[in-house]
Protein backbone atom coordinates (compact mmCIF):
# COMPACT_ATOMS: atom_id res chain seq x y z
CA UNK A 1 0.00 0.00 0.00
CA UNK A 2 3.52 2.59 0.18
CA UNK A 3 2.83 2.85 -3.57
CA UNK A 4 -0.72 3.87 -3.03
CA UNK A 5 -0.49 6.75 -0.27
CA UNK A 6 2.39 8.40 -2.42
CA UNK A 7 -0.11 8.37 -5.48
CA UNK A 8 -2.78 9.99 -3.20
CA UNK A 9 0.43 12.12 -1.60
CA UNK A 10 1.18 13.22 -5.02
CA UNK A 11 -2.38 14.40 -6.00
CA UNK A 12 -3.62 16.12 -2.97
CA UNK A 13 -0.91 18.75 -2.57
CA UNK A 14 -2.16 20.09 -6.22
CA UNK A 15 -5.49 20.70 -4.26
CA UNK A 16 -4.64 22.23 -1.33
CA UNK A 17 -1.82 24.28 -3.01
CA UNK A 18 -5.02 25.64 -5.00
CA UNK A 19 -6.80 26.48 -1.76
CA UNK A 20 -4.13 27.89 0.53
CA UNK A 21 -3.38 30.41 -2.70
CA UNK A 22 -7.12 31.26 -2.67
CA UNK A 23 -6.93 32.04 1.13
CA UNK A 24 -3.40 34.27 0.67
CA UNK A 25 -4.93 37.38 -0.23
CA UNK A 26 -7.07 40.36 1.86
CA UNK A 27 -10.26 38.11 1.25
CA UNK A 28 -11.37 34.92 0.92
CA UNK A 29 -13.23 33.52 -1.99
CA UNK A 30 -14.73 30.36 -2.18
CA UNK A 31 -16.36 28.57 -5.59
CA UNK A 32 -19.05 25.85 -5.39
CA UNK A 33 -18.55 23.01 -8.22
CA UNK A 34 -20.73 22.68 -10.92
CA UNK A 35 -21.85 18.55 -10.65
CA UNK A 36 -20.05 18.42 -13.75
CA UNK A 37 -17.13 19.31 -12.14
CA UNK A 38 -17.95 16.75 -9.35
CA UNK A 39 -18.38 14.24 -11.56
CA UNK A 40 -15.06 15.05 -13.28
CA UNK A 41 -12.80 15.26 -9.55
CA UNK A 42 -14.57 11.59 -8.42
CA UNK A 43 -13.11 10.11 -12.12
CA UNK A 44 -9.56 11.60 -11.27
CA UNK A 45 -9.54 9.92 -7.75
CA UNK A 46 -10.46 6.68 -8.62
CA UNK A 47 -8.55 6.81 -11.90
CA UNK A 48 -5.52 7.26 -9.84
CA UNK A 49 -6.38 4.60 -6.95
CA UNK A 50 -6.72 2.64 -9.83
CA UNK A 51 -3.78 3.49 -11.48
CA UNK A 52 -1.46 3.11 -8.00
CA UNK A 53 -3.12 0.53 -6.10
CA UNK A 54 -1.29 -2.37 -4.77
CA UNK A 55 -1.25 -5.01 -7.13
CA UNK A 56 -0.34 -7.47 -4.38
CA UNK A 57 -3.80 -5.97 -2.39
CA UNK A 58 -5.70 -4.88 -5.20
CA UNK A 59 -8.88 -3.18 -4.02
CA UNK A 60 -12.04 -5.39 -3.53
CA UNK A 61 -14.87 -5.50 -6.47
CA UNK A 62 -17.27 -5.06 -3.16
CA UNK A 63 -15.57 -1.63 -2.53
CA UNK A 64 -14.97 -0.74 -6.15
CA UNK A 65 -18.54 -1.27 -6.94
CA UNK A 66 -20.32 0.71 -3.69
CA UNK A 67 -17.87 3.67 -4.75
CA UNK A 68 -19.58 3.63 -8.21
CA UNK A 69 -23.22 2.93 -6.53
CA UNK A 70 -22.69 6.02 -4.06
CA UNK A 71 -21.79 8.04 -7.15
CA UNK A 72 -24.18 7.43 -9.20
CA UNK A 73 -26.56 7.94 -6.50
CA UNK A 74 -25.21 11.42 -6.31
CA UNK A 75 -25.10 12.04 -9.59
CA UNK A 76 -28.92 11.05 -10.43
CA UNK A 77 -29.92 13.05 -7.36
CA UNK A 78 -28.47 16.52 -8.85
CA UNK A 79 -30.24 15.35 -12.00
CA UNK A 80 -33.65 15.42 -10.27
CA UNK A 81 -32.83 18.59 -8.55
CA UNK A 82 -32.21 20.28 -12.12
CA UNK A 83 -35.39 18.79 -13.48
CA UNK A 84 -37.56 19.62 -10.50
CA UNK A 85 -36.00 23.54 -10.96
CA UNK A 86 -36.95 23.69 -14.32
CA UNK A 87 -40.76 22.50 -13.69
CA UNK A 88 -41.04 24.70 -10.71
CA UNK A 89 -39.92 27.35 -13.33
CA UNK A 90 -42.35 26.31 -16.11
CA UNK A 91 -44.70 25.72 -13.70
CA UNK A 92 -44.12 29.22 -12.02
CA UNK A 93 -44.44 30.91 -15.82
CA UNK A 94 -47.93 29.00 -16.56
CA UNK A 95 -49.88 30.34 -13.76
CA UNK A 96 -48.30 33.94 -14.33
CA UNK A 97 -49.89 33.66 -17.48
CA UNK A 98 -53.12 32.00 -16.18
CA UNK A 99 -53.09 34.67 -13.96
CA UNK A 100 -52.68 37.61 -16.43
CA UNK A 101 -55.87 35.73 -18.46
CA UNK A 102 -58.18 37.01 -15.37
CA UNK A 103 -56.93 40.61 -16.03
CA UNK A 104 -60.33 42.70 -16.25
CA UNK A 105 -62.82 40.15 -15.09
CA UNK A 106 -64.91 39.28 -12.36
CA UNK A 107 -63.87 36.90 -9.85
CA UNK A 108 -65.72 35.24 -7.01
CA UNK A 109 -63.41 34.95 -3.79
CA UNK A 110 -63.57 34.68 -0.35
CA UNK A 111 -65.01 37.83 1.37
CA UNK A 112 -68.18 39.26 3.36
CA UNK A 113 -68.56 43.32 1.50
CA UNK A 114 -71.06 44.03 -1.09
CA UNK A 115 -72.71 46.99 -2.91
CA UNK A 116 -75.82 48.47 -2.57
CA UNK A 117 -77.48 50.38 -5.19
CA UNK A 118 -81.19 51.35 -4.68
CA UNK A 119 -81.78 49.23 -1.70
CA UNK A 120 -80.70 45.61 -3.59
CA UNK A 121 -77.59 43.82 -3.12
CA UNK A 122 -75.81 40.49 -4.17
CA UNK A 123 -74.45 38.23 -1.62
CA UNK A 124 -72.46 35.27 -2.07
CA UNK A 125 -72.13 32.37 -0.03
CA UNK A 126 -71.05 28.39 0.09
CA UNK A 127 -73.72 25.83 2.05
CA UNK A 128 -72.08 22.89 3.09
CA UNK A 129 -75.06 21.08 3.85
CA UNK A 130 -79.12 21.95 2.67
CA UNK A 131 -81.15 24.21 4.06
CA UNK A 132 -82.29 27.70 5.03
CA UNK A 133 -79.65 30.53 5.25
CA UNK A 134 -80.48 33.28 7.11
CA UNK A 135 -78.61 36.63 5.45
CA UNK A 136 -77.44 39.64 7.60
CA UNK A 137 -76.65 43.06 6.32
CA UNK A 138 -74.57 45.49 8.13
CA UNK A 139 -73.94 49.12 7.03
CA UNK A 140 -70.38 50.78 7.46
CA UNK A 141 -71.20 51.72 10.93
CA UNK A 142 -71.59 48.02 11.91
CA UNK A 143 -76.12 48.39 12.74
CA UNK A 144 -77.81 45.45 11.53
CA UNK A 145 -80.39 47.02 8.38
CA UNK A 146 -81.63 44.00 6.54
CA UNK A 147 -82.01 40.33 7.95
CA UNK A 148 -83.56 37.98 5.11
CA UNK A 149 -84.44 33.95 5.48
CA UNK A 150 -83.24 32.07 1.99
CA UNK A 151 -85.72 29.26 1.87
CA UNK A 152 -84.44 25.43 0.72
CA UNK A 153 -80.89 26.57 -0.35
CA UNK A 154 -78.94 23.40 -2.04
CA UNK A 155 -75.36 22.54 -1.34
CA UNK A 156 -72.29 24.42 -2.46
CA UNK A 157 -71.94 28.74 -3.26
CA UNK A 158 -74.92 30.43 -3.91
CA UNK A 159 -75.74 33.82 -5.41
CA UNK A 160 -78.77 35.51 -4.14
CA UNK A 161 -80.11 38.98 -4.53
CA UNK A 162 -81.43 40.67 -1.16
CA UNK A 163 -84.15 43.65 -1.73
CA UNK A 164 -85.57 46.13 0.85
CA UNK A 165 -82.04 47.69 2.14
CA UNK A 166 -82.48 50.45 4.04
CA UNK A 167 -79.53 53.27 3.93
CA UNK A 168 -77.68 54.95 0.85
CA UNK A 169 -75.99 53.16 -1.97
CA UNK A 170 -72.34 52.13 -1.45
CA UNK A 171 -70.21 48.94 0.62
CA UNK A 172 -71.86 47.38 2.79
CA UNK A 173 -70.46 43.73 4.62
CA UNK A 174 -72.97 41.05 5.43
CA UNK A 175 -73.27 37.70 7.18
CA UNK A 176 -74.27 34.19 6.35
CA UNK A 177 -75.64 31.41 8.72
CA UNK A 178 -77.52 28.15 8.40
CA UNK A 179 -78.37 24.87 10.76
CA UNK A 180 -75.67 23.03 10.61
CA UNK A 181 -76.37 18.88 10.84
CA UNK A 182 -75.73 18.87 14.65
CA UNK A 183 -78.90 21.54 15.17
CA UNK A 184 -76.90 24.32 15.83
CA UNK A 185 -76.51 27.64 13.90
CA UNK A 186 -73.30 27.93 12.08
CA UNK A 187 -71.57 30.70 9.93
CA UNK A 188 -71.30 30.14 5.99
CA UNK A 189 -68.39 30.62 4.00
CA UNK A 190 -68.80 34.17 2.34
CA UNK A 191 -68.15 34.83 -1.08
CA UNK A 192 -67.57 38.05 -2.71
CA UNK A 193 -67.35 39.26 -6.67
CA UNK A 194 -64.59 41.61 -7.42
CA UNK A 195 -62.79 43.31 -10.56
CA UNK A 196 -59.38 42.03 -11.20
CA UNK A 197 -57.10 44.92 -11.61
CA UNK A 198 -53.76 43.30 -11.21
CA UNK A 199 -50.69 40.53 -11.36
CA UNK A 200 -48.63 39.84 -8.22
CA UNK A 201 -45.47 37.51 -8.24
CA UNK A 202 -45.28 37.43 -4.17
CA UNK A 203 -41.86 37.01 -4.19
CA UNK A 204 -41.65 33.42 -3.20
CA UNK A 205 -43.06 32.16 -6.40
CA UNK A 206 -46.54 32.34 -5.48
CA UNK A 207 -48.99 34.01 -8.00
CA UNK A 208 -51.36 36.25 -6.75
CA UNK A 209 -54.15 38.20 -8.12
CA UNK A 210 -54.50 41.92 -7.58
CA UNK A 211 -58.29 43.05 -6.34
CA UNK A 212 -57.72 46.35 -5.80
CA UNK A 213 -55.56 46.45 -3.21
CA UNK A 214 -56.14 43.30 -1.73
CA UNK A 215 -54.27 40.24 -2.94
CA UNK A 216 -55.59 36.69 -3.15
CA UNK A 217 -54.37 33.23 -4.33
CA UNK A 218 -55.62 32.11 -7.87
CA UNK A 219 -56.52 28.77 -5.97
CA UNK A 220 -59.41 31.14 -3.54
CA UNK A 221 -60.96 31.91 -6.96
CA UNK A 222 -64.44 29.71 -6.77
CA UNK A 223 -65.73 31.37 -9.91
CA UNK A 224 -64.69 33.78 -12.98
CA UNK A 225 -67.22 36.09 -14.37
CA UNK A 226 -67.51 38.06 -17.46
CA UNK A 227 -68.77 41.30 -15.98
CA UNK A 228 -70.26 42.50 -13.01
CA UNK A 229 -73.67 42.10 -11.85
CA UNK A 230 -75.84 44.45 -10.80
CA UNK A 231 -75.51 45.44 -7.14
CA UNK A 232 -72.81 43.16 -6.86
Amino acid sequence: MTTTAAAAAAYIPTVASSTSANTTGSTTSSTTQTPAQLKTDFLKLLTTQLQYQDPLSPQSNTDFTSQMAQFSSLDAQNQTNTLLQQLLSAQSGGAMNLAVSYMGKQVVVPGNQTTVQGGVATVGFTMPVAGNATVDIYNPSGQLVNETTLQNMQTGDQKQLINGISGPDGPYNFVVSYVGSDGTRQLATTLSSQKVTGVVNDGSGNIMLDLSGKQVALTDVHRVELAATSGS
